[in-house]
């Protein structure tokens, strides 16, 4: 599945969630901007499980964050 984030076209792997927290996913990537700083290159694929999102970076950097739905 693809979303558009930052103006982005950002790929997401769906492992055991589904389509209800895409919502809540795209919450918490507004609210940890701390940690989209920190992928300087962007987001470019993110592995989504019920709990967390996994987010890769075009330079192969990687980050975390919780997912609350």
């Amino acid at each position: 599945m693809v979303i558009q984030f930052n103006e982005q076209d950002v790929t997401v792997n769906l492992f055991g969630a589904d389509q209800r927290l895409i919502p809540p996913l795209l919450a918490a990537l507004r609210a940890n901007k701390f940690t989209l700083h920190n992928l300087q290159t962007g987001v470019s694929m993110i592995d989504l499980f019920i709990a967390e999102a996994i987010l890769y970076a075009g330079d192969g950097n990687k980050a975390r964050i919780p997912i609350f739905s």
